[in-house]
């Protein structure tokens, strides 16, 4: 186990009092919503009970709406023929059938075509803008891409052709100017938490708000299913679509998406396991190119070629599969060779690497090793890469001090996409490095955990444990809580299940337990939870007690 810095948040036990006195909860559960940036009565009770119909005014969260709205409403009107441009990832694929659905609906003449970043790059390429001048299409939806494309946006204009922009990437200098811009990040409001599918889930609400709701309420599988593989904060917004989704998903009403969760045994709606098993099935076809399968597999409307399409989807998941170990290996050998151990942010390339498995790359790497890694897929004179970051330090912005070596970049703050030429790579290594050294300081290199709660075992009393169940669903901004408990022997069983014993309590310890030491006293770094009717401490790590008890 690797042992890491911990940090626990200051505890406030006034303010916790009030807070829980007002909500009706424990004072510790008070303690977490405080620790979580909850602070007030009201958003304390709409975070435990989550509610779509206490959201906030789409019009007043997306700059843009009601302009896009209204060239949507009137391209339906005219019958003018729409086409729907997504990216090839699960939050593009989602947000585009959400929005092609939507449409269909209101009986317009859409088509939908997704992206192939191997053969063309983030974004509409340029080959398919020229087949549109040469179309009736008056109208374009750029989905989950287009912020930062301001060439692709006026060439389109250039052809008598409007668009409009559904995006959650951050606008760089020299954005685009579309008819409409529907990006949370164009103003410092609230809803920039929301990835590309809960865009285009608020955008079809408001644009089918006249009719019953139920094809809005339907789609909340998909909202929900892109924010997970987007991986962007569960909070606001994005806690409420999927509180509402999670169950939609697993009992969800479209056969492509009901017959992937039986394939990839995907049958609790938790978010690990949907991260973990179904939404790496649904990137794979995007990561060698062509996610149409994916695409017409999560429609609503079972077509003759289901069959055909899920059988795609999973030649691509093992295709990538394989080309990942293989990646993963090669890359490892580059970081022995190479003596990462004293760099901030890792930076691996090699000519041939496959790009669509560059994302997932620098995950494990930076998951691995606990700081930013970027891999980078080099052709002759070219690499296009994909970085990862870790908690509290924005790669976006350590690319943006890069600027002057890249070809082209952009993402967010955990995510981002880059294209550089090969004879830039170690100079650029050296620039990302220095930005980092700066901006994390001699700690940078020190992972570090951040933790909730300093308690002794008497206080993981089992109706505490039970309320704090009412945080989930659990994900990046609203993590599991966890605690710190100190001078405790431990007992074990097996290597992953023990006692944890203070003197006067015992309680059962399930994870990578210390090898045993007579007489040794450990602190603890868990996650308290329910399992037969008692409580368990879910070891995240173990530190030998320092202090005396």
């Amino acid at each position: 186990m690797i042992t890491s810095l911990w940090r626990v948040h200051p505890a406030d036990p006034p303010r916790a009092r009030t807070l829980a006195e007002a909500v009706g909860i424990d004072p510790l559960t008070a303690q977490l919503l405080l620790n979580r940036g909850i602070t007030s009565a009201a958003r304390a009770a709409q975070f435990l009970r989550p509610d779509l119909a206490g959201l906030d005014d789409p019009y007043d969260l997306l700059p843009d709406l009601a302009r896009g709205l209204a060239r949507i409403r009137q391209a339906v009107s005219r019958r003018e023929p729409v086409l729907i441009f997504g990216d090839s990832d699960v939050d593009g694929l989602t947000a585009s059938v959400i929005l092609y659905e939507a449409l269909r609906e209101l009986g317009a003449d859409v088509r939908a075509v997704q992206s192939n970043r191997i053969t063309d790059g983030y974004g509409i390429p340029n080959t398919l803008i020229k087949k549109l001048s040469r179309s009736s299409t008056a109208l374009v939806i750029l989905v989950d891409c287009g912020t930062n494309q301001p060439d692709a946006v006026q060439m389109l204009a250039q052809c008598g052709i409007d668009t409009i922009i559904v995006d959650h990437h951050v606008p760089l200098d020299g954005w685009a100017r579309p008819h409409a811009l529907i990006n949370p990040h164009r103003e410092q409001g609230a809803g920039r938490e929301l990835c590309s599918a809960g865009l285009a889930w608020m955008v079809a609400r408001a644009l089918l708000e006249s009719s019953d709701g139920a094809s809005v309420t339907a789609a909340l599988d998909l909202a929900a299913l892109g924010t997970l593989a987007d991986c962007v904060p569960l909070v606001g917004v994005n806690r409420a679509i999927v509180f509402e989704g999670l169950g939609k998903i697993i009992h969800s009403e479209r056969p492509g998406l009901r017959r992937l969760c039986e394939a990839t045994r995907t049958l609790q709606p938790e978010p690990e396991q949907m991260i973990r098993r179904l939404i790496p099935r649904l990137n794979a076809s995007g990561r060698l190119g062509d996610s149409a399968a994916v695409w017409h597999a999560l429609r609503s409307e079972a077509s003759g070629e289901l069959d055909t399409w899920l059988e795609a989807a999973a030649a691509a998941h093992a295709t990538t599969k394989q080309l990942h170990r293989q990646v993963l290996g090669e890359a490892q050998e580059q970081i022995n060779r190479l003596h990462f151990r004293d760099q901030y942010v890792m930076v691996v390339s090699r000519a041939g690497w496959p790009q669509g498995v560059m994302g997932p790359l620098a995950s494990q790497l930076s998951e691995r090793y606990g700081r930013p890694a970027i891999a980078i897929a080099f052709d002759e004179h070219e690499g296009v890469g994909s970085g990862r970051s870790v908690p509290m330090f924005n790669l976006l912005n350590a690319l943006k001090e890069c600027q002057q070596l890249l070809v082209r970049f952009g993402g967010h703050a955990q995510a981002c996409g880059l294209t550089l030429r090969s004879v830039h790579v170690e100079r650029f290594r050296a620039l990302v490095n220095a930005h980092a050294k700066a901006r994390m300081g001699p700690e940078g290199l020190v992972p570090t955990r951040t933790l909730d709660l300093e308690l002794p075992l008497a206080a993981m009393h089992a109706s505490w444990v039970e309320e704090t169940e009412r945080f989930a669903p659990f994900g990046r901004g609203n993590p599991r809580p966890t605690v710190v408990i100190r001078q405790v022997t431990i007992e074990t069983q097996s290597p992953r299940t023990g006692w944890a014993i203070d003197g006067i309590r015992r309680m059962k310890v399930k994870g990578s337990l210390p090898g045993p030491a007579s007489g040794a006293r450990y602190d603890l770094a868990a996650t308290p939870a329910m399992a037969n009717g008692e409580v368990v401490l879910r070891l995240l790590d173990a530190k030998v007690s320092t202090e005396p008890s």
